[in-house]
C-alpha cells in the first residue's frame, strides 16, 4: 500500500487520504506552506491528480521534479487562461488526470473569484459522473470561504469538502487566519496539522477542535517550533514534525543570500497543444455570445432611455420643472498626490501594480502603516506613536507586527531605548526588487520610481478613508 510520507513520525496509507477535507492552519512563517507543499508532493509522486488555487504565486517550485500544468494570470505560468477557459481545463485535469495550478496572484479580485469558481463548479458536476480520486487545495482559504459571509463560491467549496467524498474529491484548505474560516468547514474536517497561533480569537478556534482544556491548549500551541504542528485524525492526535518540501519554495522569505530558481520541468506538449486548440475554439465561439450580450445591452439601454423620455415628458405636462442638478462634490485632495509616470517602462508599471495587489491582502492596520511611513520617509515611529497615526490599538501593532512588510524590505525595524520603532525605506526596496531595471532606468528613473511607489503607497490610506467615509 502507498504511503504519503510527510516526516519522520508521520506516514499515511493514501487510502485514508482519498475524499478527505484536510485542514491546514497557522501564522504566516509556523511551517503551513510547507506541509501543503509536502503533502502536494506526496500526493504527486503517488501520481494522484490535483489542482491547487495558488493566490500567491507559490507553488510553480512543485515543477522542479514532477509535471505540473500552471494556468492563469502570474508570472510563472505555462498558458494564461481567463474566465472562458477555466471548465475546459478542469475537465482535461480530472478526464486525464492532469495536476493543474491555478495561479490567480495576477487577477483582480473578482476575476479571480468568477476563475476558481467555473473552474471548480465543473469539477463537482463531472465528478459526479467520473467518480475517481481526485483533490483540491486552497491556499489563503479565508479568502473563498469566510466566515459570515455567503457567495456561490463559498457554496462549491463548502460543499466539495463536505459532501464531496462520495464523488471521490478531497479538499486540502490552508489558511493564516483561523477565525475567519467557515466554522461548519473546520469543523468537519476529517485531518487537522494545527500550527502555531498568536491570535487570541484564533486559539479560540483551536480549542474548539482539539478535546483538551483550553489552558492545555494555549500551552501546546504556543510551544510548537517552526516546521511543527498538532495532528489531529479520528483518535488519533498528536505533536508531530513535518519535513522539508523537496521542491523550489516559491514563497520562501527573501534574504541577503542569492536565490535561483531550479530547472522547472516542461508540460508535454500534447497537453499544451491541447489547451490552445481549446483556446482557439472558444474565442471563435466567443465572438457570437459577446454579440449576443451586446444585442441584449443594447435593448435594455433602448427601453431605459424610452422610460426616461417618457417620465420627462409627463413632468412638462405637468408644468414641473426639473430641479438643476445639484454640482458634484469635490474630491478630497490626497495627502500625498500620485506623480506622473510618464517614463517608466510598462514591465516596471506593472511590478509596481502587482506589489500593491499583494499589500491591499495584508490587514488594515499594515496597510494605513506602510501609507504613513512612506509619506514621512525616513523619519521613524515608535509603535505607541504609530497606533495614533494609523488609527489602531497599540496592542495591535505588538500582536500582528508588520513581518511581511519588514522581509519585503519596505520598512525596517530597530530597536531603541524609547522603543520598538519603524521607518520606509523605498529607495533600498527599489534597489534591490527592481535592480533588473535600473541600468536601464538611470538615476533619474530611479528617483521618479522612489516617488511613483511613495505616491501609489500613500493611495492605500487615501482610499482606506474613502471606503471609512462610504461605510
Amino acid at each position: 500500500m502507498r504511503h504519503l510520507n510527510l516526516g519522520p513520525d508521520l506516514s499515511l496509507p493514501l487510502t485514508e487520504v482519498i475524499g478527505q477535507c484536510v485542514a491546514i492552519l497557522g501564522i504566516r512563517g509556523s511551517g503551513k506552506s510547507n506541509t501543503a507543499g509536502v503533502i502536494f508532493e506526496e500526493l504527486l509522486a503517488a501520481r494522484y491528480p490535483l489542482s491547487i488555487v495558488d493566490i500567491d504565486g507559490e507553488y510553480f517550485g512543485l515543477k522542479e521534479k514532477y509535471e505540473v500544468l500552471v494556468v492563469g494570470a502570474g508570472e510563472n505560468v505555462d498558458i494564461e487562461l481567463d474566465v472562458d477557459a477555466a471548465p475546459g481545463v478542469a475537465e482535461l485535469s480530472l478526464r486525464e488526470g492532469v495536476p493543474v495550478i491555478l495561479d490567480v496572484s495576477d487577477m483582480l479580485a473578482e476575476e479571480r473569484e468568477l476563475f476558481v469558481l467555473e473552474y471548480l463548479t465543473r469539477i463537482w458536476s463531472l465528478a459526479g459522473k467520473i467518480r475517481k480520486p481526485y483533490m483540491i487545495g486552497i491556499e489563503e482559504c479565508h479568502e473563498f470561504i469566510p466566515q459570515g459571509v455567503r457567495t456561490d463560491l463559498k457554496e462549491v467549496i463548502a460543499r466539495i469538502a463536505l459532501r464531496g467524498r462520495k464523488r471521490g474529491l478531497g479538499a486540502v484548505i490552508i489558511s493564516q487566519r483561523s477565525a475567519k474560516v467557515e466554522k461548519d468547514v473546520l469543523t468537519q474536517a476529517g485531518m487537522l496539522f494545527l500550527h502555531r497561533v498568536v491570535h487570541e480569537v484564533d486559539m479560540r478556534v483551536y480549542s474548539e477542535l482539539l478535546p483538551w482544556p483550553k489552558a492545555e491548549v494555549k500551552e501546546q500551541v504556543t510551544g510548537l517550533g517552526v516546521g511543527e504542528c498538532i495532528y489531529l485524525s479520528g483518535q488519533s492526535i498528536r505533536k508531530v514534525k513535518i519535513r522539508p518540501r523537496k521542491t523550489f519554495h516559491g514563497g520562501f522569505t527573501p534574504s541577503f543570500k542569492p536565490v535561483e530558481t531550479p530547472k522547472l520541468r516542461q508540460v508535454r506538449g500534447e497537453i499544451l497543444a491541447a489547451i490552445h486548440k481549446f483556446k482557439e475554439e472558444k474565442d471563435g465561439a466567443g465572438d457570437g455570445e459577446l454579440q449576443l450580450k451586446l444585442e441584449k445591452l443594447e435593448a435594455e439601454l433602448a427601453l431605459k432611455e424610452a422610460r426616461i423620455r417618457d417620465l420627462e415628458r409627463r413632468l412638462r405636462e405637468r408644468h414641473t420643472p426639473l430641479p438643476p442638478p445639484a454640482p458634484p462634490a469635490p474630491e478630497p485632495p490626497l495627502e500625498d498626490p500620485v506623480p506622473p509616470a510618464f517614463d517608466l517602462p510598462p514591465e516596471v508599471l506593472r511590478k509596481v501594480e502587482r506589489l500593491l495587489r499583494r499589500l491591499g491582502r495584508l490587514p488594515i492596520h499594515e496597510r494605513r502603516l506602510v501609507a504613513f511611513l512612506a509619506s514621512r520617509e525616513p523619519r521613524s515611529y515608535t509603535t505607541a506613536e504609530l497606533a495614533a497615526w494609523a488609527d489602531c490599538a497599540e496592542a495591535t501593532l505588538l500582536a500582528e507586527p508588520p513581518t511581511e512588510l519588514v522581509e519585503m524590505g519596505l520598512l525596517s525595524c530597530e530597536r531603541l531605548a524609547r522603543g520598538i520603532t519603524y521607518r520606509a525605506q523605498l529607495k533600498a526596496f527599489v534597489n534591490r526588487a527592481f535592480s533588473g531595471f535600473l541600468p536601464e532606468l538611470g538615476p533619474e528613473g530611479c528617483h521618479q520610481l522612489v516617488c511613483y511607489l511613495r505616491g501609489r503607497l500613500c493611495q492605500l490610506s487615501a482610499l482606506e478613508r474613502d471606503f471609512s467615509r462610504i461605510a
